[in-house]
Order: structure tokens, then C-alpha cells, then sequence
């Protein structure tokens, strides 16, 4: 089959979307040696060959590089809604694949993956802007889909909820893990650390979690905060509170970590805490699962689909019942264990080969017309 692949986002972004695009890309690639994988990407062309250099080597697989950048495309093919079709820029293709909410013009079937709704469900906590420009292009990209791929059946519901007329067109695929190599792990931290990874950002509940933390050390003594992340929109009130804990000595921000940096904070953290108001899968959980760490979630749809019944779950609006859920499991020593060997049973069944699997039989279903 010959496949499109839209990896801007692998290129430009270093969480969430961009993890999803880079790994799933990496299956695609070899997944079936027949494939004909053309790399779409509208970044500069070291990041475009930065995200090829990460595939696996003797995979089919070509770089396409549309000129201008991603923003000169975005107003191009989403503001302006220019109708020149991605095919000028490629060679010829059976299916494109928009990993990232929008797709340009297509003469080809076309999949898009939605990764949440946060623009609509909770529009008050995303950057104005960029809730406008979603709520005005999303549509009319999934007008024009062969196919949708919702990331969790969570996603699912809240599409056909929207939008009613994609029903039939609807699959929800979930993400999958992938723990990376770690050379070598520091030692963990004489205090408890509990871990906090995720973008600056209301939507992720950082002050929540600030708050709920300075409960959980006046009842159980020296815990610390790692948070890993960078600054999104709307941080600034954020920022400025993670500055003043940093300040008092309890928190540790790492904001330009790589995926050797996340690795370690992962082995060397004692809890991981995830309390966020609105999420689309809530890939962090998995990840920290499958370090062996226990986890304290969002009491969200989403999170309660990825996490099952591996995690303790919290009112994210909540923050005494955030701290009573992170303060039970630094004073029980049976809870830890349990939890610990829950999430390891439940993230064994997640894996982007079986993402790159299951999206690739949607690539043909979209092929055929949608049969």
C-alpha cells in the first residue's frame, strides 16, 4: 500500500501528539515490507531529518518535506483554505494520514487522528487562539475523512457526540508504550519523589497538584514534586507558583528533558500522579505503569479507560482527595505493591505495533471506500 504520512507533528512537537506521530511511525515502517511509506512533514529540514534518523534502518520510507513550514501551511491550507492538493508536494499515494486533527486537501482517501476534544469539552482551560482555530477547522477535516481514529473510545463518544454525522466513520484505536533504553538510572532521592509529566498548562492541573502536595508533606514528611514538562499556554500563573515551591526546596522542574531525562525520572520516582481535568488517552499513566510506579489519576473518562483498575483515582477539582490518594500510598506499604503489580499486568496489553496493526487495517478500510 502506498501511504502518506503527515510527521510534522513528530518534528515539531516533543510530547503528546508528537510522541504518538514519531511512534507510530516507527511500526508503520516496518510493518509490512510492501508498504510504500512517504514521510509528509512541513517543519525545517533538520527536524524533518530528525525524525527520520530515528526510524528503524532498511524500512521503505521517504522523506517529503512541504516547503514554507508548518505555519505557512497551516494558513495556507486552514485559514486561507487554498484548495492546492498535498499531492503537489508528493508522489503519487492510496491513502494520506493527518496524525494531528487537521488534514491539508487531498485528492486520495484521507484518516485523521483526533487526539481529544479539550476545544469543546473544556474550551475555558486552552489557549484562545488555538480553541478558535480547532472548533473552525476540525470540522471540515472530518468532512472530508474516509476514516476518523479516535485515540480512546473516551475520544470516541465525545466525536459522534459532536459530530454526529462521523458515527460510521469512528474507530477508536488506543495508543501503545514504549519504555525507552536507559543507560544508566540515578539513584532515587533519599525523600519520596512523587513524578508530575505533562505540558504546562491549565488542563493539566499543576496548581492542583502543588496544592494536594503541600497536604501530602505536613502529613507524611520530606516528599518532593518532579515535575517534567515544558511551558505551554497559559503557564504563566503556573510557572510562577512551581518557582516559589522550587524556591522552598520541594519541587524540581525539568522542563527541556529528553527521553533519557523521562526515563530516569520514571525508575528513579516513587509515585506517579496524573490528575488532569479533560485528557483524549492519558499515555503518561501507561508509561509510568510500566516502570512499576503506582499511579494516582484523574477520577476522567479517559484516564479511567487507560487505567483500569491499576491506579487510585482522585476528583481532579479535588485537592485533599488528591493528597489523600498520594498520602495513602506513602504511609501503606500492601497498596504500592498491589498497584504496582496491577499496572504492570494491565500496560503489557498496550503496544504500538499493535497501534501501527490496527491502523494500518483502517488505511485499507479507507482505501476501499470505507468497506
Amino acid at each position: 500500500m502506498r501511504i502518506a504520512y503527515d510527521a510534522t507533528a513528530a518534528a515539531t512537537q516533543s510530547a503528546g501528539v508528537g510522541r504518538y506521530s514519531r511512534e507510530l511511525l516507527r511500526e508503520l515502517v516496518s510493518l509490512n515490507a510492501n508498504d510504500d511509506v512517504q514521510v509528509v512533514c512541513a517543519a525545517n529540514p533538520s527536524a524533518a531529518r530528525a525524525v527520520m534518523d530515528q526510524l528503524p534502518p532498511g524500512a521503505m520510507r521517504e522523506l517529503r518535506r512541504i516547503p514554507g513550514g508548518y505555519r505557512a501551511t497551516t494558513i495556507a491550507w486552514q485559514r486561507l483554505r487554498i484548495p492546492i492538493p498535498v499531492e503537489s508536494f508528493t508522489r503519487p499515494f492510496e491513502v494520506f494520514h493527518a496524525t494531528d486533527f487537521v488534514a491539508p486537501p487531498s485528492r486520495q482517501p484521507i484518516v485523521t487522528t483526533v487526539h481529544d476534544l479539550s476545544y469543546l469539552r473544556v474550551p475555558e482551560l486552552g489557549e484562545p487562539r488555538l480553541v478558535r482555530y480547532l472548533t473552525s477547522a476540525v470540522p471540515r477535516t472530518l468532512a472530508r475523512s474516509q476514516r476518523i481514529i479516535a485515540v480512546s473510545a473516551s475520544v470516541a463518544a465525545d466525536l459522534v457526540d459532536a459530530y454526529p454525522e462521523t458515527r460510521d466513520r469512528v474507530v477508536a484505536i488506543p495508543n501503545g508504550v514504549r519504555r525507552p533504553p536507559v543507560a544508566t538510572i540515578e539513584p532515587a532521592s533519599e525523600r519520596a519523589t512523587v513524578l508530575m509529566v505533562g505540558t504546562i498548562e491549565p488542563r493539566k492541573n499543576h496548581l492542583g497538584v502543588l496544592a494536594a502536595m503541600r497536604l501530602v508533606r505536613d502529613r507524611v514528611g520530606d516528599a518532593e514534586l518532579l515535575i517534567v514538562g515544558r511551558a505551554g499556554w497559559r503557564s504563566a500563573e503556573i510557572v510562577e507558583a512551581i518557582g516559589s515551591a522550587e524556591a522552598e526546596g520541594w519541587v524540581r522542574w525539568l522542563p527541556n528533558a529528553g527521553d533519557l531525562d523521562l526515563a530516569q525520572a520514571y525508575a528513579s520516582s516513587t509515585i506517579f500522579v496524573y490528575p488532569s481535568l479533560y485528557e483524549g488517552f492519558g499515555l503518561p499513566i501507561l508509561e509510568a505503569m510500566s516502570y512499576g510506579l503506582p499511579v494516582v489519576a484523574g477520577d476522567i473518562p479517559a484516564l479511567r479507560e487507560a487505567a483500569g483498575d491499576a491506579a487510585s483515582f482522585a476528583d481532579p477539582a479535588d485537592e485533599i482527595a488528591i493528597a489523600d490518594q498520594i498520602s495513602a500510598l506513602l504511609e501503606d506499604t500492601d497498596l504500592p505493591a498491589d498497584l504496582r503489580s496491577r499496572g504492570l499486568a494491565r500496560v503489557a496489553g498496550y503496544s504500538w505495533r499493535n497501534t501501527a496493526e490496527q491502523t494500518r487495517r483502517v488505511y485499507e478500510q479507507a482505501k476501499r471506500g470505507g468497506r
